[in-house]
């Protein structure tokens, strides 16, 4: 779908009927691909429009005036990668959501390691402070820890050059996983523009550095029209997510999503 031409008020319309067209979701049946699957969809849903409801609701805070864009990109960027997510899953359902979620004995090890670790910190204050979560989080878990991550750790180890455990849970980048799902041209193009905001390159600057008579100062709102495109962004990545879950469930037909574009039902 080619991607209508819409001022701010109007995109925050369409974000506002696709947030309606989610709450048809609540009795959503067993897929079956199973549990893990059916909830780790789910939980994806209520994520992304939470998120698109903290946006509208930061809106009425600010106003235009006000509106902070650098926050309001921060939380529309993880929607994309819940997309991506959710559509790379559903080219294997049973198999990958499983992964994804003892992907969780991974990250318990690595934090624990990590902690093990600092626990000798040339620095008195790390030291100090690894020391009390070990004891905290780690020391009576240590075991339990160690053995689920032992009975996951062969799905997760990569064996290029040397054998290591994969740095996320898919072994692939969101990028490679966004191409295998189709989604290549939004990451090239929308998701790299919002990355500039997460990591402060210095595109982010340009945007939001003001440089006048009375020195340089900063603005939540940038040269460009950044309220609407966070609320574009917002909508796109929403409408993307909201198409696939509809096919996934059997809860809407995909033309129900697409009306919310209609500007004639948007006033």
């Amino acid at each position: 779908m080619a991607i209508p031409t819409l001022n701010t008020i109007e995109h925050q319309n369409v974000l506002k009927r696709l947030i309606s067209l989610s709450q048809s979701a609540n009795n959503v049946q067993l897929h079956p691909a199973g549990l893990e699957y059916t909830s780790l969809m789910i939980c994806f849903l209520k994520h992304n429009v939470t998120a698109a409801e903290c946006v509208l609701r930061l809106y009425d805070l600010f106003g235009d005036n006000y509106f902070p864009a650098t926050v309001g990109y921060s939380i529309v960027r993880p929607m994309f990668e819940i997309d991506v997510t959710a559509h790379y899953i559903g080219t294997d359902r049973s198999a990958l959501s499983t992964r994804y979620i003892e992907y969780k004995s991974v990250f318990n090890k690595q934090q624990m390691d990590a902690c093990g670790k600092h626990r000798s910190s040339k620095n008195s204050n790390w030291r100090e402070a690894m020391e009390m979560a070990w004891q905290h989080d780690f020391e009576v878990k240590q075991k339990d820890i160690n053995s689920e991550f032992d009975a996951v750790r062969l799905r997760y180890e990569s064996h290029n050059k040397k054998v290591k455990v994969v740095k996320n849970w898919s072994g692939k980048s969101i990028r490679q996983m966004a191409i295998e799902v189709d989604h290549e041209e939004a990451y090239d193009l929308f998701y790299a523009d919002l990355s500039s905001i997460t990591h402060a390159d210095v595109r982010l600057a340009d945007r939001f550095l003001r440089l006048n008579s009375e020195g340089i100062s900063w603005s939540s709102r940038s040269h460009d029209p950044d309220i609407g495109g966070v609320f574009r962004y917002a909508d796109i990545f929403l409408d993307c997510f909201l198409r696939f879950f509809g096919r996934e469930f059997n809860i809407w037909p995909e033309n129900s999503v697409g009306e919310c574009w209609i500007k004639d039902t948007l006033n």
